[in-house]
């Protein structure tokens, strides 16, 4: 009687341990909902296609967003789906573009909307880098020097220059799965239990 009580109770522990280990693991935290390879190829393509109708004599705030208009219909009607809500997209001071979940399609980034990932151009590099909520990057270099020439990109690079965005802080973003970056965020065995 006494092995089947301890056999029980370790079936029970098992099964709560199974529980608690599934549910404060970090599988939750790692799935990325967005393909940011997908992600920075519309961007990359779109900022081709707006950099074609700007030129010196543009407004540089209207060349912001027209970018981020025609970011954000080109995102929503991505094949496959970006997102499984409609994507609406903000430009920033910094030049950099955020791109959240517009639940209630009226194109503003509303309390309860979900950031879903940044754009930022490094000039220097020739390069656009994508950023998820989940602490992933991805990054794609561009090739030829008509759109770094370009007046919207140079728009936008002295704009982050304004804004106190240096190449060196856009250098230190390098590619990251969702998966190191959660971890990261936990750190080590030893270090999420204290010291």
């Amino acid at each position: 009687m006494k092995t089947g009580s301890i056999v029980k109770y370790g079936l029970i522990v098992a099964v709560l341990g199974y529980v608690i280990f599934s549910n404060t693991g970090d599988n939750d935290a790692v799935k990325d909902e967005i393909d940011l390879n997908l992600v920075l190829d519309i961007t990359v393509e779109t900022l081709h296609t707006v950099s074609e109708t700007v030129d010196e004599n543009s407004d540089t705030e209207l060349a912001f967003t027209q970018l981020a208009d025609a970011l954000a219909v080109d995102y929503n009607k991505s094949e496959p789906a970006i997102y499984n809500q409609r994507i609406g997209v903000n430009s920033r001071t910094d030049a950099s573009l955020v791109a959240y979940g517009d639940t209630n399609g009226n194109n503003v980034l509303d309390d309860g909307e979900s950031l879903l990932f940044m754009i930022e151009i490094d000039g220097e590099k020739s390069r656009i880098i994508a950023s998820s909520n989940s602490g992933a990057v991805n990054d794609h270099y561009f090739s030829g020097t008509s759109l770094v020439a370009g007046y919207l990109i140079g728009s936008m690079l002295a704009r982050q220059r304004g804004a106190g965005v240096t190449s060196k802080s856009l250098a230190s973003k390098q590619p990251v799965t969702s998966r190191v970056a959660a971890k990261a965020r936990a750190g080590s065995g030893s270090h999420s239990k204290g010291k």
